[in-house]
């Protein structure tokens, strides 16, 4: 089944939603929705065509101010702060879990950084894994270690040039 995945709105079906985390599955429940509405983040879900509002994955981004630049050669001399986008959450239903669905959300919030960038600007794509074993998921797509001598924190990014060279993949 082919999905599609959108900007989410009213008619989506929410409640459904159940990832097996429960502070991802509250999020989309309760201030998903709200937050686009007042333009702090914006969530985006996915859904199958048969079936267009029952939400299967999702993603939220958000504007991120860098504080503390990247171990990247580009960014050691900039002033602070550098402008990025957050991937701040990502979480996909569990009826589709191991289905490639999750890639599919990066595959997106990666696309859709390289759209901000080419508005605004920003320096890539930053995430938080919620544990460390979620770590690989992303460093299989290129992300690195926002910070690799602080083992307190587990922020990664893909930097723009990487975002840009995997959305010009998508669009072939």
């Amino acid at each position: 089944m082919p999905v599609i995945i959108e900007e989410i709105t009213r008619q989506h079906d929410r409640k459904a939603f159940d990832c097996g985390v429960s502070e991802l599955n509250q999020f989309l429940q309760q201030q998903a929705r709200q937050k686009a509405v007042k333009h702090i983040s914006k969530t985006y879900v996915a859904c199958q065509d048969s079936t267009p509002t029952t939400i299967i994955g999702y993603h939220t981004l958000t504007g991120y101010s860098v504080t503390t630049p990247p171990a990247h050669s580009d960014y050691k001399r900039y002033p602070h702060p550098l402008i990025a986008v957050k991937l701040a959450r990502l979480a996909v239903d569990h009826s589709h879990q191991g289905q490639r669905l999750g890639e599919q959300l990066l595959l997106d919030a990666i696309y859709r950084t390289v759209l901000v960038e080419q508005q605004i600007s920003a320096i890539g794509l930053f995430v938080d894994p919620m544990t460390p074993k979620i770590i690989p998921f992303y460093q299989q797509y290129g992300f690195l270690a926002a910070v690799p001598d602080d083992h307190s924190r587990h922020e990664m990014w893909l930097p723009v040039k990487t975002c840009i060279e995997v959305a010009n993949t998508i669009m072939k």
